[in-house]
């Protein structure tokens, strides 16, 4: 299956219109018809991570590169997990080290507690 039949199949998988999913990425409905028939296929990488986003899969299977769709939540989920745990990293190391203790000792009462 190629790109322009992909971009189609994921978003009417997603119950959008042309003119939704041109909304959403801030284009015209005019381009989403060019690149679901295949007139346009050097589309932006920053389009194809946003669109890979909006339509729950992965920029390489939007490509055509991986037959696999990484599901809407293994794939946002993946991309915001790594996103909140660099942030609470970041947090956790500024932290002085008797509170980064204290932290450690909640976090292991919550791992007994949900065994």
């Amino acid at each position: 299956m190629c790109m322009a039949e992909r971009i189609k199949k994921r978003r009417t998988a997603m119950g959008y219109t042309q003119q939704e999913l041109a909304n959403k990425l801030g284009l015209q409905k005019s381009a989403i018809a060019k690149y679901e028939n295949g007139r346009v296929e050097n589309i932006k990488r920053s389009v194809i991570k946003e669109m890979s986003r909006i339509l729950e899969c992965s920029p390489s299977y939007l490509l055509g590169w991986d037959v696999n769709i990484e599901s809407s939540g293994a794939f946002v989920a993946k991309m915001l997990m790594d996103a909140e745990f660099t942030n609470y990293a970041k947090i956790l190391f500024e932290l002085p080290k008797e509170k980064r203790t204290k932290v450690y000792g909640y976090i292991d009462a919550l791992k007994i507690d949900g065994e």
